[in-house]
């Protein structure tokens, strides 16, 4: 073999040098050549070379040059290599800032302790369900089960103190959840989506998250973003916004389930001490019962009365929503009703806010105020 067929050799033994850092094969290892390994040989073959059949000059100069172009196609090979993986952690890193003012629609997964602080998770159903709270750490180690009972379908946020099964508390961090609910055929996952304009970013453990309804939503969970547009009406606001708000209404709901009337006693407020009628009637505008009080159980300012659930004739009336009116012989009567939006009940295909703990609904034509 000439010198100059064992240069164009080794040249061609360093072109397959890029594909040895990606090949597995034993072959491909054993066959090319790295830049100290040509350079080695291109030296013992100048020192060994015939004298009466030198290297021919401008061979030699073309095919070190070829070395050359080979060297630096790997080299911005590799350079390449480091923008692409540049650019892929890029598009990780999502700003969040980026979203405030628009309307987005995101899977809620995960909550977050900060500084001992608990964000609330978020989860909707489509029917009546028993529902089980999972969380997660970022292992995946589930470290606590939330109970939340008997829910009617509808829209509810998750209450998380931030610690275990055991009672200790959890390091700052993300945890995700997952939440199972069972509707009589035995637990499934409920996959929940929380659509609303983003209001703000807050950032937890230098993370940025955006702040839709209260609930905090990972960026990496936005799956449609549109913009907000300036001229919608309120009655095309999502009702799923008015979770953990605080609302004020004069036409409280009564609800009838299973039997049972839900929730707190009824509540009034009178102008000053009088013979006071309360009249219920069904969703029809046909009334079911009346309650008489005399003045001495109801004085000015708040009060109450429990309702047992029967018609004025003692029978238990059928499931679904009813409401009611006072009539004060002195003075003026009314029936306002304010908390604090704790879930959103779906009856019969109308959406409800439900305030506090008091059991009792509202429905968005009747709100007076929110905060």
């Amino acid at each position: 073999m000439s010198d100059n067929s064992i240069l164009s050799s080794l040249v061609s033994g360093y072109e397959a040098y890029d594909t040895q850092a990606t090949s597995k094969s034993d072959t491909a290892k054993t066959t090319s050549l790295g830049t100290e390994d040509f350079l080695t040989l291109l030296v013992a073959q100048l020192e060994n070379q015939n004298p009466l059949d030198p290297a021919d000059t401008n061979q030699f100069t073309d095919q070190l040059a070829q070395f050359s172009q080979v060297e630096q196609l790997i080299n911005a090979n590799d350079k390449l290599d480091e923008m692409v993986t540049g650019v892929k952690g890029t598009e990780q890193e999502v700003d969040a800032n980026s979203f405030v003012g628009l309307t987005v629609t995101a899977t809620a997964t995960s909550m977050t302790i900060d500084n001992g602080a608990v964000t609330s998770g978020f989860y909707e159903v489509d029917e009546p369900a028993e529902v089980i709270v999972y969380v997660y750490d970022a292992n995946g180690t589930k470290v606590a089960s939330l109970s939340q009972g008997e829910v009617e379908a509808g829209s509810y946020l998750i209450s998380w103190d931030g610690t275990d099964d055991e009672g200790n508390s959890l390091d700052d961090g993300e945890y995700t959840y997952e939440v199972m609910a069972n509707s009589g055929d035995g637990y499934k996952e409920v996959q929940s989506h929380l659509s609303g304009t983003v209001d703000a970013v807050s950032y937890q453990n230098g993370q940025g998250y955006l702040v839709i309804k209260g609930v905090l939503v990972d960026p990496e969970d936005v799956t449609t973003v549109s913009s907000s547009s300036s001229s919608s009406s309120n009655d095309s606001t999502s009702i799923i916004e008015y979770l953990g708000t605080t609302v004020s209404s004069s036409h409280p709901i009564i609800q009838v389930e299973d039997g049972k009337v839900q929730g707190d006693a009824l509540s009034f407020s009178l102008t000053a001490a009088s013979d006071v009628t309360v009249t219920i009637y069904n969703a029809d505008d046909e009334k079911v019962d009346t309650i008489e009080i005399s003045a001495d159980d109801a004085t000015g300012g708040e009060n109450e009365v429990t309702w047992d659930g029967l018609t004025n004739s003692g029978h238990m009336n059928s499931d679904g929503l009813y409401y009611y009116t006072v009539k004060a012989d002195t003075g003026s009567a009314s029936t306002p009703i304010s908390g604090e939006v704790s879930a959103i009940t779906s009856v019969d295909g109308t959406q409800y806010l439900e305030i506090g703990d008091a059991g009792r609904l509202v429905s968005l034509s009747s709100i007076t105020s929110v905060e």
